[in-house]
């Protein structure tokens, strides 16, 4: 087995001031691996048709709104967004996270 490359999420994250702020760190089997930083904002509400949505939050909190509800995702746990389920994320501080979905320009 080769590796690839590795990715320091820490160093990624310290310098970000910005409320979002999303880096694609890779690529498995199709889809988008992303790290996202995210302090004192609101997603807008979307819905992806075609592609569930993975959220593992790595520090904070998210709150998660979906047309069932709100669903609190602390650090080390993850949530799956299935397709077609309208929802946004929420942060109140300051949360980073890993986000994977095989999003195609669908929403």
């Amino acid at each position: 087995m080769s590796w690839s490359f590795a990715r320091d999420l820490d160093s990624l994250q310290i310098s970000v001031t910005d409320a979002w702020k999303s880096f694609d760190v890779a690529t498995v089997n199709g889809n988008a691996v992303r790290f996202r930083v995210m302090e004192n904002t609101t997603a807008n509400w979307h819905v992806h048709e075609h592609t569930d949505e993975l959220f593992y939050v790595v520090s904070g909190a998210v709150l998660m709104d979906t047309e069932h509800g709100v669903r609190e995702i602390r650090s080390r746990q993850l949530l799956v967004i299935p397709a077609g389920t309208r929802h946004r994320a929420r942060v109140e501080g300051r949360a980073t996270l890993l986000v994977i979905d095989n999003i195609r320009d669908d929403g």
